[in-house]
């Protein structure tokens, strides 16, 4: 919480150019409903609404830098030249900003040829002079040598004030010797130079030894150090420019506290703006002017709203709607079920919509005495309208629709339009794609929620519900779904996203639907022998851990972090590594425990215990209930939109992470995944994508070569680390090398090699530098792509899918390094998640009419698996491996292993 000062005698001052950028990059992209970018607008309303909230300010003013250059670019022309070009929707939103800041009575203040900074501090000294304290609202640190007794800095993101102490304690240099400090340090952030060499440290002792720059180079006999006195008088003009750009110089104004006055009552005033912008949340928190909020709340959406909704519960009605639909040659279309598992669910009404202002429900199988219509007559009318390839549908996670109604045997020829993908697409969100997410955040429209409808009124699921009260919520899906669709396709073309939605995104929806439904048979007498196997194992663990530990520790739990502390730290006295985060006690982490295995037994035997128990609990233990009870397989659901990089996932249950590795006595999970009779498993894995993806993305010529010249990339690796031939690199050594190739698109740290490798922080900088050495065009392939990043605050993917990293433009290292490692990450991985996904596109196009018994059944990272009958084996590996190899036509080739066998663990590496 911030520190409170006497509103009546404090001025606040905003820099707005800061909250802009913040706000910018902040925020996911987020449009109006007619398609004007928002995200900043809203973004800058919220923080503006936390400092009201926080301070009460009564004297209130934004603070602007003006476009034009300033005197500091006069004096260096490299000032600021390393910050990338504002986004071409920034200055939009800006203008907008300077609106909202009207509308509720906020001054915008910028001196043409003047920086923000000097004008802010001027204004500061101006408002001090009549007698008021100042608080300057930034987290720019030019700023702090402004601050004094009554000038004060307030962190809007560290929510702290700074002071004279706080500011001399963390740089350990009188508040007025920060220009001296910042001379010799410089400032990346503005491309201030500074003397290069000079860090921190260095620069604090020496502002601590001399009064001033003039002093220090008037006496630089005094320097001791010959490198660090070397330094100084190389970089001396760049000290002397550097203390200059940084200093603050105050412009004349004309403006007095009475000019900034502001009341926290005006914020009401916004009202207008936030409608126009469809700022739904920020609306929420005015006050009801329009009538009773709980009267409000009892209405239903449509009435809310002023949409017409109807129920169809006559075949008649239903004839005419299904006519209505052929007419307008597209609908969106939902369905209400029982229950959320697609493929056991009963169907209990369909809702349509193909119009705005005008929805419709179909109750089936509500347990009211209502009138309804029989599934026999609803499907009579509506199978053919959805096996009608000329209507397009419409549909929000379609693929539960599709399972619902294939099972009451409607199933659809195709979805034109997926409103749940395309925003995941456009809005680059993982967590705010449900319906009344969108509705909200694009209409301003609340929708009623399950929770609200039905747990709250006291059913156990929506067949409970009478259809009264079921036929508005219902309808309302549908039409939000229809309205979504036209804001979604324009925003999918403003950014270039249509070839990924269009030709990758919605024919993957069939296809993983087909695969979901043909699911995967799990042997539950091989889960039986598994939880058996795993029981002794772990019970022999168990009692060996005993034996060093003594009998009156026989019932200790060694899956509680405490009892294994104790055992550890206290029982057998070994030395704690490090502490847990919350600092409460000893760490007992996979980490410290290989630690520890270094000197005792028994933290390797819980390791050994604890990977085992996992596997038990985890997977042996829960796999056979998801054993579908009408089918008798598993019917995993793969998720399009769960991931930042594209890569698909999967739950209910998660196959993507059925431990691969094996284990001793025999304990290998994937051999309860079998084929059915005469058929044989065949996975088909890409091998080393994304290392190739990498060699053709950077154009990397010795990185292509040894992908043309089919080389063993990792031995080619280690031979240009240790400088030897091919034919002498040893095992340890390749392995190193196929460490850092892969971890390379991970961005590698030094740090990070030597924890993995167990060696030197110097070390492993060493192998990474001589790596980026042998592979320079990768090196500059990265800095491009973090500048790309930095210029538009997204990386995409060679098919053009995006990833928005705000956290590019963070000031905190270590925030901005693991920004940048997101960034060439996502531009490798994500490129590999779109390639897969064309990939098995084209193998199920191949596959469909030369053999329709083929069925694809998993895709597990870069490796799609097939159930095949076994008198096609062959045919059908030559041809997926050919497919898989062919999809792309790219500067490296591609190259497929391809694996057949009975399990899914024969067939695993």
């Amino acid at each position: 919480m911030a520190e409170q000062h006497d509103p009546k005698k404090t001025v606040y001052l905003i820099d707005g150019s800061s909250f802009l950028y913040r706000a910018y990059y902040a925020m996911r992209p987020l449009h109006t409903s007619s398609g004007e970018p928002v995200n900043a607008v809203y973004g800058f309303c919220r923080m503006m609404k936390k400092i009201i909230d926080d301070f009460d300010p009564q004297y209130l003013a934004l603070v602007w830098d003006a476009r034009a250059k300033t005197h500091r670019h006069e004096l260096y022309e490299g000032y600021k030249a390393g910050r990338q070009a504002r986004p071409e929707d920034m200055d939009q939103q800006k203008q907008r900003i300077h609106q909202f800041a009207h509308h509720i009575g906020i001054a915008n203040i910028t001196r043409e040829g003047v920086e923000a900074d000097d004008v802010m501090v001027a204004l500061a000294c101006d408002c001090v002079d009549a007698g008021y304290t100042v608080v300057m609202i930034t987290s720019d640190k030019d700023m702090r040598q402004a601050v004094k007794s009554d000038i004060l800095v307030y962190d809007p993101f560290q929510e702290k004030i700074l002071t004279v102490e706080s500011i001399e304690r963390r740089y350990g240099v009188a508040i007025d010797k920060l220009p001296f400090y910042f001379a010799l340090i410089g400032d990346t952030s503005d491309n201030i130079p500074g003397v290069a060499g000079i860090g921190p440290k260095t620069a604090q002792k020496i502002v601590t030894q001399f009064d001033s720059l003039d002093d220090l180079y008037n006496n630089l006999d005094r320097i001791e150090k010959p490198r660090t006195r070397n330094l100084l008088e190389e970089s001396r003009d760049n000290a002397f420019l550097s203390r200059k750009l940084f200093t603050l110089e105050p412009c004349d104004l004309d403006i007095a506290p009475d000019d900034v006055a502001f009341s926290a009552d005006n914020w009401q005033q916004a009202r207008p703006f936030f409608q126009e912008l469809e700022f739904t949340s920020m609306l929420r928190q005015l006050p009801d002017t329009d009538q009773d909020n709980e009267t409000r709340k009892k209405k239903a959406f449509h009435e809310r709203y002023e949409y017409y909704f109807a129920v169809i519960n006559t075949e008649h009605r239903l004839r005419e709607i299904v006519a209505y639909i052929r007419r307008r040659g597209l609908c969106a279309i939902d369905t209400e079920t029982d229950a959320l598992q697609p493929m056991q669910a009963q169907l209990v009404g369909i809702s349509c919509c193909a119009e705005d202002g005008y929805a419709y429900y179909i109750p089936i199988g509500h347990a009211t005495d209502e009138e309804q219509l029989d599934i026999s007559t609803v499907q009579k009318h509506i199978a053919p309208l959805l096996a009608d390839s000329s209507v397009q549908l419409y549909l929000h996670n379609a693929k539960f629709d599709m399972h619902v109604l294939a099972r009451h045997n409607m199933p659809m020829h195709s979805v034109s339009f997926d409103t749940m993908i395309a925003a995941y697409l456009v809005t680059r969100t993982t967590d705010k794609l449900s319906l009344s997410a969108l509705s909200a955040s694009f209409f301003g429209e609340q929708m009623y929620t399950y929770k609200e409808l039905v747990k709250d009124q006291g059913y156990k699921h929506f067949a409970q519900l009478p259809v009264e009260q079921a036929y508005d919520y219902a309808a309302a899906d549908a039409h939000q779904t229809y309205r979504l669709v036209s804001v979604l396709q324009h925003m999918v073309h403003e950014q270039g996203q249509e070839k990924l939605l269009y030709d990758i995104e919605m024919p993957l929806v069939s296809i993983l639907f087909e695969m979901e439904q043909t699911g995967i048979i799990v042997n539950t007498d091989v889960l039986d022998q598994l939880r058996g196997t795993l029981h002794n194992e772990l019970t022999t663990i168990h009692n060996k851990i005993i034996e060093y530990l003594g009998p009156e520790h026989a019932h200790i739990n060694l899956n509680s972090p405490q009892q294994v502390a104790h055992i550890l730290f206290t029982v057998l006295g070994l030395t704690p590594v490090q502490k847990t985060a919350g600092k409460t006690g000893y760490s007992t982490s996979h980490e410290v425990l290989k630690k520890l295995a270094q000197v005792h037994p028994v933290p390797d035997l819980i390791v050994r215990y604890r990977e085992l128990f996992k596997l038990k609990s985890t997977y042996v233990d829960t796999l056979g209930g998801y054993i579908n009870p009408e089918t008798g397989r598993v019917h995993t659901s793969f998720s399009q939109t769960s991931t930042a990089t594209g890569r698909l996932s999967s739950s209910s249950p998660n196959l993507q992470n059925i431990p691969l590795d094996s284990y001793d006595h025999g304990v290998h999970i994937r051999m309860a995944f079998q084929t059915p009779e005469n058929h044989l498993f065949l996975a088909a894995d890409y091998s080393q994508i994304e290392l190739r993806i990498l060699a053709h993305m950077s154009g990397d010529n010795a990185l292509k070569q040894a992908f043309l010249e089919n080389k063993d990339i990792h031995s080619e690796t280690a031979a240009r680390l240790f400088d030897i031939a091919e034919s002498d690199v040893t095992s340890m050594q390749r392995q190193l090398a196929k460490r850092i190739n892969f971890s390379i698109i991970y961005g590698l740290t030094p740090y990070g090699l030597s924890q993995d490798l167990n060696i030197s922080r110097q070390q492993a900088k060493t192998y990474i530098d001589t790596y980026m050495a042998q592979y320079p065009q990768v090196t500059q392939w990265m800095d491009d792509i973090v500048a790309f990043t930095k210029e538009h605050g997204y990386v995409q993917t060679m098919w053009g899918r995006r990833r928005y990293i705000p956290s590019i433009h963070d000031d905190n290292k270590t925030v901005f390094d693991l920004a940048k490692r997101a960034a060439i990450n996502t531009a490798v991985q994500g490129t590999a998640a779109d390639l897969m996904k064309a990939a098995m596109i084209a193998v199920h196009s191949d596959l469909r009419n030369a053999h329709p018994d083929v069925a694809m059944i998993l895709q597990v990272h870069d490796e799609l698996i097939f159930s095949v009958p076994r008198k096609h084996i062959d045919a059908v590996s030559a041809r997926v491996k050919r497919c898989l190899e062919h999809v792309v036509d790219w500067s490296v080739p591609m190259d497929v292993n391809a694996v057949s066998g009975k399990t899914w663990h024969a067939v695993s590496k």
